[in-house]
């Protein structure tokens, strides 16, 4: 599980390493509880999500190409939900300050993607990348975003994951400027 994962396997501490947006969180082997670096249980959705990716990851090599929520199993059925859990509050908290964006996404531990637009990849878990790109908007033309996923990625998650996964993201990214206003 933790090859097929990427991660770190404590024998004598009966837990695996999971970094998780640049911090890294110990999940607990045979119990499944979660710790934040702090110490801190893990609220329950966030644990759910943890522990569908250390039962999902099959060790599949990446992909390196992107493809829409639509092109994930079963996403075209749900992609209305996507767009409102995930686009539009990326476009609200960031469609007119992508410098804002880049800075919050980089303290995830982003990095610049390929492509037009600011384009940001953020490792979530160590093989469940996000790719953000935004088109920002100005007086004539509205913001415009998508949020992309590896190929590969449904050897990795649930595609209904997917959906929830980069409100999460937003919401860290919102958090780190909070903290870092400059």
């Amino acid at each position: 599980m933790a090859q097929n994962a990427c991660l770190i396997y404590d024998a004598s501490g009966r837990s695996w390493q999971l970094p998780y947006l640049g911090r890294n969180y110990r999940v607990e082997y045979p119990g499944g509880k979660i710790y934040d670096p702090e110490g801190n249980e893990v609220p329950l959705y966030l644990s759910i999500l943890m522990l569908h990716y250390l039962v999902t990851a099959d060790g599949t090599p990446l992909a390196g190409q992107w493809i829409s929520y639509r092109h994930l199993p079963g996403g075209d059925i749900y992609i209305g939900p996507f767009h409102q859990r995930a686009i539009q509050p990326f476009l609200h908290s960031f469609g007119r300050q992508p410098e804002n964006f880049c800075r919050a996404a980089a303290a995830l531990g982003g990095i610049k993607g390929p492509g037009r637009g600011v384009n940001m990849i953020i490792p979530v878990f160590p093989r469940v990348p996000l790719s953000f790109i935004l088109w920002p908007g100005d007086e004539e033309l509205p913001s415009s975003a998508n949020i992309l996923f590896d190929a590969q990625a449904s050897s990795y998650l649930p595609t209904e994951d997917y959906a929830h996964l980069p409100a999460l993201v937003i919401t860290e990214m919102k958090k780190y400027l909070e903290q870092h206003p400059d």
